[in-house]
């Protein structure tokens, strides 16, 4: 079985996909959601971080966090929106996981992680 890593499978749907960062004419508005748990100490603020191009040292997460970021496609252009959910405290706060986890956010997933590699 191959270890890829987080970064080789975005890479891969990105590819499936044949998404580019210069598809289509950026007349129509993106948002999506990704959320993240994991281990404490995992990454997973720093992730968020990398996605939004922030250079700042991460901070514990309490709880459920909740951030977001624009980015325009172009001049002139909608803004793509990303949701970003986070889950700090391990097991102990499962039950966070109903609040931002929908039918919809769950579809919208594997596209997101896509949507990081690109930037």
């Amino acid at each position: 079985m191959p270890h890829e890593t987080l970064w080789e499978i975005a890479k891969a749907e990105v590819e499936k996909r044949g998404i580019n960062g210069s598809e289509g004419d950026g007349a129509e508005i993106g948002e999506k959601s990704v959320f993240f748990i994991g281990s404490k100490n995992g990454g997973k603020t720093t992730i968020i971080l990398r996605c939004l191009d922030r250079d700042e040292p991460p901070k514990p997460t309490l709880a459920l966090e909740y951030t977001y970021g624009r980015r325009a496609k172009g001049h002139n252009t909608p803004k793509d929106i990303a949701h970003f959910w986070e889950l700090g405290g391990g097991t102990s706060l499962l039950d966070l996981i109903s609040v931002p986890i929908t039918i919809p956010h769950i579809n919208e997933i594997i596209h997101y992680l896509s949507f990081c590699y690109l930037f």
